[in-house]
């Protein structure tokens, strides 16, 4: 279920906000980000992804994220953890900023024809992680660093 915006606002102003992020990775080891359009991070590259719904599974809330994003389905391959942050800055001027816990999903592209939804502005594939992402402990990113 989609809240309203000023529905949301009041979530985030009251409780963390339970997202899931994908690290898509492609044949050649490089990962898969998205130029952000809006706060938190905006014009920054990261990870793709959301909140997750109520009575919506993690797996499930990969794949819609996935093909709301970029338009692909993807394979999931494993979780790799959780991290939470906290943001000053959100899109909807939240009182008192943001708290996000995300579980991060290992994800492999099914297809190659990126198209971006709103929320984005550019997408590459990348040798190297977001630095603030090869910070969190609670993560298994050796793999991949």
């Amino acid at each position: 279920m989609i809240l309203p915006e000023a529905d949301y606002k009041k979530v985030m102003e009251s409780m963390p906000v339970v997202c899931i992020d994908c690290l898509v990775q492609n044949d050649q080891g490089e990962f898969l980000l998205v130029k952000r359009n809006n706060e938190p991070l905006k014009n920054e590259f990261w990870l793709p992804g959301g909140r997750l719904f109520k009575h919506e599974r993690l797996h499930d809330a990969v794949q819609r994220k996935m093909r709301e994003e970029l338009g692909i389905d993807v394979r999931v391959v494993r979780n790799l953890g959780f991290f939470e942050e906290f943001f000053d800055k959100t899109a909807q001027n939240a009182a008192g900023g943001f708290h996000a816990i995300s579980f991060l999903y290992l994800v492999k592209p099914l297809g190659s024809e990126i198209q971006l939804d709103r929320q984005s502005s550019d997408w590459g594939w990348f040798r190297e992680l977001p630095e603030r992402l090869r910070e969190y402990p609670s993560l298994s990113l050796g793999d991949f660093l």
